[in-house]
C-alpha cells in the first residue's frame, strides 16, 4: 500500500532537492512565496495525451516529479513520471479524486478518458489544511469515488451471475461496502470539511488505490455510474467536477438498478455534495440523450456488464432518472 505522510508541503518540497513540480493555479499562486522554486513548474491545464506528450521535450535533469493540486496535476506527474522514469511524490491539494493513490495514469483522446500506463508514487503526503483552505465545495467532492462502490457492487453481482468480466472478490466486496459503511458516518463531517473528514477520504482513496492495483481492475468501484460520466463527457465535451458527476448518476443509476434509493439520496444531502444537474450545469437534453444513447456507448467502448445492459433505457425510463436527479 502506497505510504500516506501527513507533513506542511513546504517541508516536503524543501527536502527533495532538485525537482518538477505539476500543479494547478490555484493553489499555486498563492502557495509559490513560501515553497522552494522547482527546477521546472508544469501548470497542469488539460490532461489530452497530445498535450502531456508535449511536455516531455522541456524536462530538466530533475531527479523528481511532484504533483500538486487536483486530479490533473496529479495524472499530469503521473504521465512526466512514468515516461521518465523518475521517482513520483503526489501531493493533493483538495479530496476531489482518488488520482494520488491509483497507479493507472488517466489521459483524454477524443473526449475520452483513456487509460495509458501505470506509476505508482513512492508517498502520498497529505497536508491537511491546505486541503481544508480549499473552497469547501471542491472536498466534499471526493465522495464521488467511494458512493459510486454503491452502484458499482450491484453491476458487478449482476456481471458475475452473468459469467461476464472480473471474477467476484469477496475482499473487495467487503472493502466496497465497508467504504459505504463508513461514509454514511463521516458524512456530516465532510459537509463541514473536518480534518477528520479529511483524513478519513485520504485513507479511503489509498484503500480503493491498493485494491484496485492488486486485482487489476475496479469493479468493485467503477460501475454504470462512472460509464455515464464517461458517455456525457464525451458527448457534450463538458467536464463537470469528476466526484459531483459520478455523485449525480449514482443517484440516476440507483434509481435504474432499485438499489438503496434512500441510501444515496441521505448521503448526498447530508455530505452536501452537488450532485443536482443544475448545479452542474448539465442540461435536461443532454442528460435525457446520455441515457438513451448509453447502452450503444458501452458495446462501443467495451465496457464491464451491468444494469446498462440489463434494463435497456427508453425515453419514460430517462425522464424518471431525470426525475429522480432533480427532486
Amino acid at each position: 500500500m502506497i505510504p500516506l505522510e501527513e507533513h506542511a508541503v513546504a517541508d516536503v518540497l524543501g527536502g527533495l532537492g532538485s525537482f518538477t513540480l505539476c500543479t494547478d493555479d490555484p493553489p499555486w499562486t498563492a502557495l509559490a512565496p513560501r515553497l522552494p522554486a522547482p527546477a521546472r513548474l508544469i501548470v497542469a491545464r488539460n490532461v489530452d495525451l497530445a498535450h502531456l506528450e508535449s511536455l516531455l521535450a522541456g524536462e530538466p535533469e530533475s531527479t523528481v516529479v511532484v504533483g500538486l493540486g487536483g486530479g490533473s496535476a496529479l495524472d499530469t506527474a503521473k504521465f512526466v513520471a512514468w515516461k521518465t522514469g523518475k521517482r513520483l511524490v503526489q501531493i493533493p491539494s483538495i479530496t476531489s479524486v482518488d488520482a494520488a493513490f491509483t497507479d493507472a495514469i488517466g489521459v483524454r483522446t477524443d473526449r475520452m478518458v483513456k487509460y495509458v500506463g501505470n506509476v505508482l508514487p513512492e508517498r502520498v503526503v497529505l497536508d491537511v489544511e491546505l486541503v481544508r483552505s480549499a473552497p469547501p465545495r471542491l472536498n466534499r467532492a471526493g465522495i464521488g469515488d467511494v458512493l459510486s462502490c454503491h452502484t458499482a457492487l450491484h453491476d458487478w453481482r449482476l456481471a458475475v451471475a452473468r459469467g461476464a468480466g472480473p471474477a467476484w472478490s469477496d475482499a473487495a466486496a467487503r472493502l466496497g461496502e465497508t467504504l459505504l459503511r463508513e461514509l454514511a458516518e463521516y458524512a456530516d463531517a465532510v459537509r463541514a470539511v473536518t480534518p477528520e473528514a479529511v483524513r478519513w477520504l485520504a485513507s479511503a482513496y489509498r484503500r480503493i488505490g491498493a485494491t484496485c492495483s492488486a486485482l487489476g481492475h475496479s469493479r468493485f468501484e467503477e460501475g454504470s455510474e462512472h460509464f455515464f460520466a464517461y458517455a456525457y463527457e464525451h458527448r457534450t465535451g463538458a467536464r463537470p467536477l469528476h466526484g459531483e458527476l459520478v455523485a449525480m448518476a449514482v443517484v440516476a443509476l440507483s434509481s435504474l438498478q432499485r438499489n438503496g434509493c434512500d441510501f444515496v439520496r441521505d448521503t448526498v444531502r447530508r455530505s452536501g455534495i452537488c450532485a443536482h444537474p443544475g448545479d452542474l450545469g448539465i442540461e435536461r437534453a443532454d442528460f435525457i440523450a446520455t441515457l438513451l444513447t448509453l447502452g450503444d456507448f458501452v458495446v462501443r467502448e467495451r465496457l464491464d456488464y451491468s444494469i446498462v445492459d440489463e434494463a435497456p433505457i427508453d425515453a419514460d425510463i430517462a425522464e424518471q432518472l431525470w426525475v429522480a436527479c432533480t427532486h
